[in-house]
């Protein structure tokens, strides 16, 4: 059956819901759904992704460094409203979880009757350390009131939302797709920056610079590898901590052997030129950049965050499992991974298990 279909999320920016939901909007419209995906503000590089076959609807509604403002997203949730009573949507998906909470209460001034899927990508999302979190834990009891399902991208994710009181009926688990395997298309300045910086293997990492991704633990685990042996550093990825991690760099002493290249929106270009991916992260609800990597026959290390690492590499089946914030452990785990890989036909056939198709069927599946 042909059903209206809108993925919502606040903007295009580059992050791993806004990718999720681009690859699933083609995904589903190529199955034959009206698909929509509804953007408060349609700028950013997730917007190249999008199928000829998806319509945009944007409000065009200006971002302020991260978000919107409060006055701004009171009227993005009236506009939003009148939306969906314009529209009649048959179903509504969201993420991240200020988009779940949006929604939630479009919806409801909307009066619509779209089954909805809020969409949850981050682990323990909702700190109750100050007012205006326990507001929005307040308020997303109206999400789970609401929700026809609640998505959450891995196991670890869906007992989070058990703890956080939505009932384990209403969960479903659905892992992030796999991006479609596309051979880079061109050189970028920064390959020939990174050739430049000399000898040994080119470990990269790709994610937003900000305070989760914890790139400083990552900076001083490669001075204690670069002390030993030759090796260089890719950091790729845009974030208010930028400044911060390169004065870090220099204070270490490996600023010549680090490069920040910035957002890249073409990862195979990342992977093709990679000898060892890399995550430090201090909680990643799934880690999209992990299957990509094992995708390209990159091996793989990550720290333990909760919960997404553990589950795509089974226990640590697929790549090195190191505790969180431990510059010790994962210089050992990157030196040890280097020196002995895993098959590279290993990790591709483990990224394979979370193939486009396969999570589209899932998807798919919910709106039954």
């Amino acid at each position: 059956m042909k059903l209206r279909v809108v993925f919502h999320t606040p903007s295009l920016r580059g992050g791993g819901a806004e990718r999720v939901f681009a690859l699933m909007a083609n995904a589903m419209a190529a199955r034959g759904h009206q698909v929509t995906l509804f953007t408060w503000n349609a700028d950013g590089p997730n917007l190249a992704l999008l199928s000829d076959q998806v319509q945009l609807v944007s409000l065009d509604m200006p971002i302020r460094g991260e978000g919107f403002g409060k006055a701004a997203t009171l009227r993005g949730i009236w506009k939003s409203a009148r939306y969906f009573r314009r529209t009649k949507p048959d179903a509504v998906f969201s993420a991240p979880e200020f988009a779940n909470l949006t929604t939630a209460l479009a919806l409801v001034l909307s009066r619509s009757r779209a089954r909805f899927f809020p969409t949850y990508h981050a682990a323990n999302s909702l700190p109750s350390s100050n007012l205006g979190a326990r507001i929005a834990i307040a308020l997303s009891r109206i999400v789970a009131q609401r929700a026809t399902r609640a998505v959450a991208v891995s196991a670890g994710v869906g007992r989070d939302l058990v703890a956080r009181g939505l009932p384990a009926s209403k969960i479903a688990v659905v892992h992030n797709p796999l991006p479609p395997a596309q051979p880079a298309k061109r050189d970028y300045p920064w390959h020939a920056a990174a050739q430049a910086m000399g000898d040994g293997p080119l470990i990269v990492t790709a994610g937003r610079l900000v305070q989760v991704k914890d790139h400083k633990t990552l900076l001083d685990a490669f001075a204690r590898l670069a002390s030993r042996r030759p090796a260089r550093l890719a950091i790729f990825g845009e974030g208010p901590l930028e400044s911060e991690l390169r004065a870090y760099a220099d204070q270490l002493g490996v600023s010549k052997r680090v490069l920040f290249p910035g957002y890249v929106n073409e990862p195979a270009a990342i992977y093709q030129a990679a000898d060892l991916f890399v995550l430090t992260s201090t909680s990643e609800g799934f880690g999209n950049v992990l299957i990509e990597a094992m995708a390209h026959g990159v091996a793989v290390v990550s720290t333990n965050a909760p919960h997404g690492p553990r589950e795509i590499l089974a226990d640590g089946r697929y790549g090195a499992l190191v505790p969180v914030g431990d510059a010790d452990a994962l210089a050992a785990a990157i030196a040890e991974t280097l020196d002995r890989p895993p098959p590279r036909e290993l990790l591709m056939s483990r990224a394979s298990d979370f193939s486009v198709e396969t999570i589209a069927a899932q998807y798919e599946a919910l709106l039954r």
